[in-house]
């Protein structure tokens, strides 16, 4: 995610809170609308090129006005970036946005009583489906955004890595590469568990069927 300007900024700003509370309807929107498991990938298409094209509009005109909660997300990204003056602004506010939206819906999901998890693999897969189709509709709309879903998808997958350390640690590892990392557990000056690292490694007979290295990294706490 990008560098967004929030409440905890030196000179606070109140970017994320406007994009929140145009973002708040059409999470619910969408979260009421998606009734199965692959329901979700065209409907986060849908929204992803929607606000993507509204965007476009504005940035082209200001004389196009339409209604709809894409095209109120489009203009709460579109004037929080307007404000810093240069026009490739609005790309981060778009970046938190969409960050923020395949975040909420599943959170709103489980709050509804719809679902019992907030992630599951196919509920990953589904999503950078999605960004990677709405990577591929929006190039032709000459404005980045084809950029920031190829960006969001990345960073999701660096964001929710823990996901893999849990299944590694639950059903083991599949990987035996000649080269591959492993996890390593980082615990607090007490010996309690905080979460794990990875350490990079060539293949061995000492790591090969190993799903945690031994050894343990501690984590001290500033003097």
């Amino acid at each position: 995610m990008p560098y967004v300007p929030s409440e905890k900024t030196i000179t606070p700003a109140n970017d994320r809170k406007v994009i929140d509370m145009a973002l708040a309807p059409l999470v619910q929107s969408v979260a009421a609308e998606i009734t199965t498991d692959f329901s979700l990938r065209p409907i986060y298409e849908r929204v992803f090129n929607l606000t993507a094209q509204d965007l476009r509009d504005m940035l082209k005109t200001s004389m196009i006005i339409r209604r709809g909660l894409e095209w109120n997300l489009a203009k709460a990204i579109f004037e929080t970036g307007a404000k810093y003056g240069h026009e490739g602004a609005y790309l981060g506010e778009f970046n938190y946005a969409f960050t923020r939206f395949i975040q909420r819906v599943p959170q709103i999901k489980v709050e509804r009583g719809d679902w019992k998890d907030e992630f599951r693999y196919w509920l990953y897969s589904e999503t950078v489906s999605a960004l990677i189709s709405a990577s591929r509709h929006t190039e032709s709309l000459n404005i980045g955004v084809d950029g920031v879903f190829v960006d969001i998808k990345d960073e999701y997958k660096w964001r929710v890595r823990s996901y893999e350390t849990a299944q590694i640690l639950k059903s083991g590892d599949c990987y035996d590469t000649p080269y591959y990392n492993k996890p390593v557990e980082v615990v607090d000056e007490s010996g309690g568990l905080i979460g794990h690292v990875y350490v990079d490694v060539k293949r061995s007979e000492a790591t090969l069927n190993v799903d945690l290295l031994s050894g343990q990294l501690v984590l001290r706490k500033k003097s």
